[in-house]
């Protein structure tokens, strides 16, 4: 979920201004320490709370922008978030004049100084005026509907599940409802609807950590016991063992999956929490690097769900993390001010924190190390292909990359690269997963080249290779088509041509493209790509590409 849009603080601690724009679902913020990455969060928190961490109230003169804090001259502290409702962010009744006064599409700033920490000026869009005591009434009624959560990284997982053990025992005991169960049977009731609860968590769990045979809510068992604050048990050979006693990283994946669960319970319980923001400091801390991957895509999974309502900025020094973000801030401080810099690629992400010293230098054949890797041989087919799969919905992700977005230089691609870069990195290719294979799909004008891309590989290497059929293509593109266009649907090629591409047709209905004209024609088509297919244009390639998703979805 993209709620917040876009994040402005001005004269923060190391913040003389910085603004970060087109927030994703899943957004990271890279830096080495002491850049400001935390400093982002807290103005954040700031902003949703008016504390810069829990249970620290904002203070001017201890938050000013510190390179002019001796200065002699009035502080302000300003933060600006821009918002874009969902469709599922709904008012309840009572509160008309909260979207009377934002709309959907909006931006609200608070402005603290020295004699207002804690009853900040609101500012409404681009107005330089503040908001009267109603309105500023009114706009706060807005913050009250979403649930911030800042998750610092010296925290406790099992100190926050312990705090949120309200929430949590208020979810139970809503699925509980007004059932009559006679007393003796209340507890094993209370039983049976916590491994209910908490189904979801327990599933995910077990396949991240496959050494614990069970999860499940610690419940009491006695009237006595219900003033206890709930906890979990993990069962290992039948012993069961308090969360308090396991490995800091397994503390850590429970203390995610719960708050996901309690924010979820309020979404579809209440009507006053509409959305969820997490800041999480570096959530990898404490995990080794398959959890983190995990966790990352955890993450990611959690904060892209169609029909979701969280939206996660983290701090991070992985490149896992920056991997599955869907947006990438890098900060770095000189003389003693936090610049930030935007990077939309996460792969660009990678290599610059990468140089910078902050993570570790990923091969770029390793990228997303839980999701199949797709190769293709130039941009305009990872264009398609990227839609194709979103239409298809595979269970698993999949990534789609060429030559260049794998070695960073335009132009390259073609069959002959393709299998140039291959052999030189089959080292790289044969250390991912099984789950997480290389296919490579090659243009049906080179299919009798897929047996020597097999031979690049040893029997066992996580790689398939494939090549368009006949079977997949457009039997009304002739072969002056080359590549994965002659698969396009009429629809395609008929919308390229009302832009005067240089697509003629026979008298039989064949369509056919001058040798000189095809580089613009591909153009074309690409364009129309990018501006959007549906199913009925997978009317020549679905077979062939669903074969393709059943073979990612089948590896083990």
């Amino acid at each position: 979920m993209k709620l917040l849009q876009s994040i402005e603080i001005s004269r923060f601690r190391s913040i003389q201004h910085v603004e970060l724009k087109d927030l994703g679902d899943f957004t990271a913020l890279a830096g080495l320490n002491n850049s400001g990455k935390s400093n982002v969060l807290r103005a954040l928190h700031a902003f949703f709370t008016n504390e810069v961490e829990p249970g620290t109230p904002i203070d001017v003169d201890r938050d000013f922008y510190r390179p002019e804090l001796k200065q002699k001259k009035k502080k302000r502290i300003r933060v600006r978030v821009s918002f874009s409702l969902p469709k599922n962010f709904k008012f309840r009744k009572g509160l008309g004049p909260v979207e009377k006064l934002v709309g959907r599409e909006f931006s609200l700033a608070k402005e603290w100084d020295r004699n207002h920490s804690q009853d900040p000026a609101y500012f409404l869009n681009d107005s330089d005026t503040a908001l009267d005591l109603e309105k500023a009434r009114i706009a706060s009624q807005f913050m009250a509907m979403i649930s911030f959560r800042y998750i610092p990284n010296r925290v406790l997982p099992t100190d926050v599940i312990r705090q949120e053990s309200v929430a949590l025992r208020d979810a139970l005991v809503r699925r509980l409802g007004q059932r009559n169960a006679e007393q003796t049977k209340v507890f094993e009731e209370l039983r049976r609807t916590s491994s209910k609860l908490i189904k979801g968590i327990a599933k995910h769990f077990q396949s991240l950590v496959p050494e614990v045979d069970a999860v499940r809510l610690k419940t009491p068992d006695t009237w006595a016991e219900i003033l206890f604050a709930l906890g979990y048990e993990l069962v290992t050979d039948d012993v069961e063992i308090d969360d308090l006693l396991q490995g800091s990283g397994v503390q850590s994946l429970l203390m995610f999956e719960t708050l996901s669960l309690i924010d979820r319970d309020y979404f579809q319980n209440f009507g006053w929490r509409q959305a969820a923001i997490w800041a999480v400091e570096e959530p990898e801390s404490s995990l080794h690097a398959s959890l983190e991957a995990q966790l990352a895509a955890y993450l990611r999974q959690i904060a892209s769900e169609a029909s979701g309502r969280l939206q996660v900025v983290s701090t991070t020094h992985s490149d896992l993390m920056l991997q599955y973000a869907d947006c990438v801030g890098f900060l770095e401080r000189d003389r003693g001010k936090s610049q930030l810099q935007p990077l939309g690629d996460p792969r660009d992400a990678l290599v610059r924190s990468a140089n910078a010293g902050v993570s570790r230098w990923v091969h770029p054949l390793l990228y997303y190390p839980l999701d199949a890797l797709v190769f293709a041989e130039g941009r305009f087919d990872v264009d398609f292909l990227e839609t194709v799969f979103r239409l298809i919905r595979p269970t698993r992700k999949i990534n789609v990359v060429c030559i260049e977005s794998l070695n960073g230089k335009m132009g390259g691609g073609g069959t002959d690269q393709m299998k140039k870069y291959l052999r030189q990195h089959r080292d790289a290719v044969a250390t991912r997963s099984n789950r997480a294979p290389l296919i490579v799909i090659l243009d049906w004008d080179a299919a009798n080249k897929a047996d020597g891309f097999r031979k690049l590989f040893k029997k066992g290497d996580p790689v398939h290779v494939f090549a368009w059929p006949e079977s997949a293509l457009n039997p009304d593109l002739g072969k002056s088509f080359r590549g994965i266009e002659r698969a396009f649907s009429n629809r395609i090629v008929e919308a390229a041509e009302k832009t005067k591409a240089g697509i003629a047709k026979k008298q039989n209905g064949e369509r056919i493209v001058q040798s000189e004209d095809w580089s613009a024609v591909k153009k074309e088509l690409n364009k129309v790509v990018r501006q959007g297919i549906d199913t009925p244009d997978l009317t020549h390639c679905r077979k062939f590409l669903e074969q393709v998703v059943t073979t990612i979805d089948s590896a083990t």
